[in-house]
């Protein structure tokens, strides 16, 4: 990038649902087992489809976080899993001022 440009970012975190399920099916993996997501929606008391909703969309009420923390706390413990969304925005240099005509 040229240092003569305007340039701006900024970003944002989320905490993410799919990536927090990722996880945990990384460390039971580990640990030699297996979980699904089948049973992590038995264990949120959601139905297969709405865990495969909110696994789509990455878009969950905060307090599925809480409960699935707890039902696996031997797994991912207090772990968040955050997403970074960053945004650049670059500003087109300003045109070039025109030269003062000359007074007379």
């Amino acid at each position: 990038m040229m240092e003569d440009e305007d340039y701006e970012e900024s970003y944002t975190r989320k905490e993410t649902f799919r990536g927090t399920i990722r996880y945990l099916k990384e460390k039971a993996k580990e640990k030699g087992a297996i979980v699904t997501h089948a049973q992590i929606a038995d264990r949120l008391n959601l139905s297969v489809e709405q865990f495969n909703t909110y696994y789509v969309s990455d878009e969950v009420p905060t307090e599925l976080f809480t409960l699935l923390r707890s039902q696996y706390v031997d797994l991912i413990g207090n772990v968040t899993v955050q997403r970074i969304i960053i945004t650049e925005i670059v500003y087109p240099p300003d045109p070039e001022t025109p030269p003062l005509p000359d007074a007379e």
